[in-house]
């Protein structure tokens, strides 16, 4: 299959040239690393999958050259942080084998997410860029989204015995780890436990929680968010036809999210019928992954006459999340769940 011209033309302006954002994201990658890059696509193999999905053919070649530019970023910045130096020590270790940095871009015909994502593939001894096989969405969240990625793909997968199968001591119970890696919920057996602080007293179980952590020593925040208590702020703006559902916890958001989503009318006043609300997820500025810590839901765009309530989701909130109500005032109200989600 030969390349459409207008293809050939936009690798040579945006895949080739030296001045190009990728090859100075390409540089700077060589010259911390002190290997030569090694990417060379296949591109009418690449074209011949996506092309179904990439109905103007201008975008697709600057696409994916923002893509291996993104990716390029996040791991000089993984490898330039001094936190990282244990798992910069694999890279390089894996690097040295074969001198350079190999590159692979594939397409991954059921993905599991919207955004192209990348792993290491040992036998070639290259790191892997999968595009996932339908539009290519090039958001903010792509270089964190690679840095989650790159720091998880060196590590050996871990099959963890489940807890109810474990032999732990009574006291093992008081201090659950998530680990800062894999996301794994673990019990630390050298921690006393609940039942032991209880039994010492007051005093005693608020002197345990008196010595301020060490930072270092923390998980990275989309880790730390996994952890029971989960805080929900529900903020209701009739004014601006807009609810706001702040919440610690990103995967109940994300089921609120989904079951709005499902539920949601149609603007019957609008040739095309758009949704009547519009349900948008934000991430947050904080920690390495995709983080998504805040959703809108907004009426402003529709035709229709739609109010929105917080009843409804307050209701859902309470009675399907298990969230219990703290504080309400003013159209803002605060929900709890103190008991983690079983996984």
């Amino acid at each position: 299959m030969s390349l459409p011209t207008r293809l050939k033309i936009d690798i040579r302006d945006n895949w080739s040239k030296d001045d190009t954002k990728l090859q100075k994201s390409q540089k700077a990658l060589s010259d911390l690393v002190g290997y030569k890059i090694n990417c060379e696509p296949e591109w009418h193999m690449l074209w011949a999958e996506m092309q179904p999905h990439c109905p103007d053919t201008s975008t697709f070649i600057p696409s994916v050259c923002a893509i291996v530019s993104a990716w390029c970023d996040a791991l000089t910045t993984l490898l330039d942080d001094e936190k990282n130096e244990k798992w910069a020590d694999k890279v390089l270790e894996e690097l040295s084998k074969t001198n350079r940095v190999k590159i692979r871009l594939e397409v991954l015909p059921n993905p599991t997410t919207p955004r192209p994502t990348a792993t290491w593939t040992a036998p070639q001894s290259a790191f892997t860029i999968y595009l996932p096989k339908g539009p290519l969405a090039l958001t903010s969240a792509l270089s964190s989204g690679f840095s989650e990625d790159l720091l998880a793909c060196l590590d050996p997968p871990v099959d963890p015995t489940p807890l109810s199968q474990r032999q732990v001591p009574d006291d093992s119970w008081a201090d659950i780890e998530v680990d800062s890696t894999s996301g794994t919920i673990s019990t630390r057996d050298t921690a006393p436990s609940i039942t032991n602080a209880q039994n010492k007293g007051p005093a005693a179980a608020a002197a345990e929680l008196d010595t301020l952590p060490d930072v270092a020593t923390l998980p990275r925040p989309e880790y730390l968010a996994l952890k029971p208590p989960y805080h929900m702020i529900i903020t209701h703006s009739p004014h601006a036809k807009e609810m706001s559902i702040q919440c610690s916890h990103p995967p109940s958001l994300k089921v609120v999210e989904g079951y709005l989503e499902r539920w949601t009318k149609r603007d019957n006043n609008t040739v095309n019928r758009p949704p009547a609300a519009t349900l948008t997820l934000h991430e947050s500025p904080f920690g390495l992954g995709i983080l998504q810590d805040r959703l809108t839901i907004s009426t402003q765009g529709s035709r229709m006459t739609f109010v929105l309530s917080p009843t409804l989701l307050m209701s859902f909130v309470e009675g399907v999340l298990g969230y219990a109500l703290v504080s309400g005032d003013g159209g803002t109200w605060t929900f709890r769940r103190d008991v983690g989600f079983k996984s």
